[in-house]
C-alpha cells in the first residue's frame, strides 16, 4: 500500500475519533448543524430540544443522561427503558452507541492493517519532506490508538443481543422525531442491519406500517433530508427500500423535486432545473400545475424559515451520524 493511501485511510480513521464514526460526505454546515442539534437534544432543560421532543410525542429527558465515556454495556437496560419511554435524549446515545459497537470490529481490523503497513514502509531518510511525512502519520498511528482505546471500552461487554438491537434502537429514536435516526431509517430501513433482517423478517412490515407518520413529521418539521429521500426514492429507476414500498409516481417524484428546487443553493440550480424539465414531460399540465402549487405552498408553510437543503449536499449518506466525542 502506497504512503498516500495509508495517509487516506488514517483521515478517515481520524473523523470516526473526531466528529463522525463511519460517516461520509456531508458539508461542513451539516456536520456542524448535526453536532449542535445532537447537544441540543441531549441537554436537560433545553428549551429547543423540548421543543422538538413535544412536536414529535417524544418527552423531554427527566434526567441527565450517564457520562459520556460510561460502557454501553451498564447503561444499556436504562437507556432502552427511557427510550421506550419516549426519552428522546436516550433513544438518541442508544442507537448512536449500538452503531459505533457494530462497527468496531471492522473498524479496528482495518486500522490494525493500516498502522502494520505504515510500519512496514521503507523511508528514505535522506529526504527530509518524507521523512517528516512519515513522522505525522506515526503521530497519527499514536493518536487513533489512544481514541480506539475509548471506543474499546465504550464497548466492552456489549453482547450479540444487544447489537441485534441497533434497528430497533434506531426506528424508536426515529419515531421519536430525532431527524438524524428518521432519514436513516426512512433511506435504510432494515437494511440498516442486513443481519438482523434475516433473523426478524418482521421488520420489514413494521417499515411499511411507520413510514408514512415519519415522513408526514419529517416534512411539517421543515426537514431538507426527507424531501430529498423521497424525491431519489420516486426517481425513475429508483430500487432503493423506499421506492419499493412508495412506489412509482411521476407526480409525486415531480411534487418533491419541486419542493426541492425551491430550497436549493443557487450552484444547484440549473441542474435541478433540468431534472424538472424532464420530469415535467411525463405528466399533464394540470398535474404539474397542481404540484407546483402544492410544492410553493408547502414551502412557504414548513420550509421557508431562511434553511436550505446545504444539509443535503451531493453525496451525504443519510446514515452518518454526528457523535460527541468520549
Amino acid at each position: 500500500m502506497h504512503l498516500r493511501h495509508i495517509v487516506m485511510i488514517l483521515v478517515g480513521l481520524g473523523a470516526l475519533a473526531c466528529a463522525y464514526f463511519l460517516g461520509r460526505a456531508q458539508g461542513p454546515q451539516a456536520a456542524a448543524d448535526g453536532a449542535a442539534d445532537h447537544v441540543a437534544a441531549t441537554q436537560v432543560g433545553n428549551e429547543g430540544a423540548d421543543a422538538k421532543a413535544a412536536s414529535s410525542g417524544a418527552v423531554p429527558a427527566t434526567a441527565p443522561l450517564p457520562a459520556r465515556d460510561t460502557s454501553l454495556k451498564k447503561v444499556y437496560r436504562d437507556l432502552k427503558a427511557r427510550a421506550d419511554a419516549g426519552d428522546v435524549a436516550a433513544a438518541t446515545r442508544l442507537y448512536r452507541d449500538l452503531h459505533i459497537c457494530g462497527y468496531l470490529d471492522s473498524v479496528e481490523w482495518s486500522f490494525a492493517r493500516v498502522a502494520d503497513e505504515l510500519l512496514d514502509q521503507k523511508v528514505d531518510t535522506t529526504d527530509a519532506g518524507k521523512m517528516e511525512d512519515y513522522r505525522v502519520q506515526l503521530d497519527a498511528i499514536e493518536s487513533r490508538k489512544q481514541a480506539m482505546q475509548k471506543f474499546r471500552s465504550l464497548c466492552d461487554g456489549v453482547d450479540r443481543t444487544m447489537l441485534d438491537s441497533q434497528l430497533p434502537s434506531l426506528q424508536k429514536a426515529a419515531q421519536l422525531g430525532e431527524e438524524h435516526a428518521r432519514a436513516c431509517y426512512l433511506a435504510r430501513g432494515p437494511n440498516y442491519d442486513p443481519r438482523g433482517l434475516m433473523q426478524h423478517p418482521e421488520w420489514l412490515e413494521s417499515y411499511r406500517a411507520n413510514i408514512k407518520s415519519m415522513i408526514d413529521t419529517g416534512l411539517a418539521a421543515g426537514d431538507w433530508k426527507v424531501v430529498d429521500i423521497l424525491r431519489n426514492a420516486y426517481q425513475p429507476g429508483s430500487d432503493s427500500m423506499l421506492s419499493g414500498v412508495l412506489g412509482s409516481d411521476p407526480t409525486l417524484y415531480y411534487r418533491y423535486l419541486k419542493l426541492y428546487r425551491l430550497g436549493a443553493e443557487p450552484y444547484r440550480v440549473e441542474e435541478i432545473d433540468r431534472q424538472l424539465a424532464a420530469a415535467a414531460t411525463r405528466i399533464k399540465p394540470e398535474q404539474r400545475a397542481d404540484a407546483d402549487l402544492w410544492a410553493q405552498s408547502t414551502f412557504q408553510q414548513e420550509f421557508d424559515d431562511g434553511n436550505s437543503t446545504e444539509s443535503t449536499v451531493p453525496g451525504w449518506d443519510p446514515c452518518s451520524f454526528p457523535y460527541d466525542p468520549l
